[in-house]
């Protein structure tokens, strides 16, 4: 198949419709695409998820009854887009072997970084769709993710990334990626559950990447298999990992900076740290 640029995503007053696609395990065929949005070619995409479309670990997969929701975000070159994929268990195989589904969404940059749609909006849609069209398989129409009013402004990124880690931890984190867009850093959020480390990455993406215009990056809300790792530059986990000597450790806990803040980046930790002091605000006036 010829690659081709993917449909240009509608819009009307209320949603937005983007391209999506599933990979998943076809019975007697194995995994492949198994579903995409008509006239859309999930080949122009494959580059970046190759290989680690479903990277969960072997403990994981073995468990026949735990539960699987993890989610990644990859960066496309152009900067138009951002592929959001959620992961989560698939049908068994013609053997009756567990499998595992990847659902990703081909998110536009623009509408993200204005507030019109918000990560956690188009992942909740992902998830309606899953559960209603569990076998999906074939042609499927465009997603409809619902707009935010434009007279809102965009929301308050971060706001409940208190929660989740301090604001030492936090600035280390964007001082890292200030310093190196590449660096890659596991964040160790201990005794959490998957929800509240898919809350965690999808606080992050948005506070780094749109109100700090930190180039975004590659990340995953659950500790991949090891071959996978290096495919990202964030992972959030609850415990270590055996990782390469390019890998640091940040502990979400963190009580003390550990790095020296980037010259002439002002503007970005006091964002952060208005972030973090209006999510702990706003959390004591409820």
């Amino acid at each position: 198949m010829v690659p081709s640029e993917p449909a240009t995503p509608s819009t009307t007053e209320d949603v937005v419709a983007f391209d999506h696609w599933i990979f998943a395990v076809v019975p007697n065929v194995g995994y492949t695409t198994k579903a995409m949005s008509r006239k859309f070619d999930a080949g122009l995409f494959d580059p970046y998820l190759r290989g680690h479309y479903t990277p969960i670990r072997a403990a994981a997969a073995q468990d026949f009854d735990g539960e699987v929701d993890l989610r990644m975000v990859h960066p496309v070159r152009t900067g138009r887009e951002l592929l959001l994929s959620r992961i989560t268990r698939g049908i068994p195989d013609e053997a009756g072997r567990p499998t595992f589904s990847n659902h990703t969404v081909v998110a536009r940059t623009d509408l993200l970084k204005a507030g019109r749609i918000t990560l956690e909006t188009v992942y909740r849609v992902m998830g309606q769709f899953d559960a209603e069209a569990p076998d999906a398989q074939g042609a499927m129409d465009l997603l409809r993710i619902p707009l935010r009013p434009e007279s809102q402004g965009p929301p308050p990124w971060g706001d409940g990334i208190h929660k989740h880690m301090t604001f030492a931890a936090l600035e280390t984190l964007a001082t890292r990626f200030m310093r190196d867009a590449t660096s890659r850093t596991l964040l160790l959020c201990r005794n959490t559950t998957a929800d509240a480390r898919n809350a965690t990455l999808t606080l992050l993406v948005e506070l780094l990447a749109f109100k700090c215009n930190i180039p975004p990056f590659p990340a995953i809300s659950d500790a991949p298999r090891s071959s996978a790792l290096n495919h990202f530059n964030l992972v959030i986990a609850q415990r270590g990992v055996r990782a390469d000597s390019s890998w640091a450790i940040l502990e979400s806990a963190l009580t003390e900076h550990v790095l020296p803040r980037v010259p002439d980046r002002e503007e970005i930790y006091r964002a952060l740290s208005a972030a973090i002091r209006q999510s702990a605000d706003g959390a004591r006036a409820v």
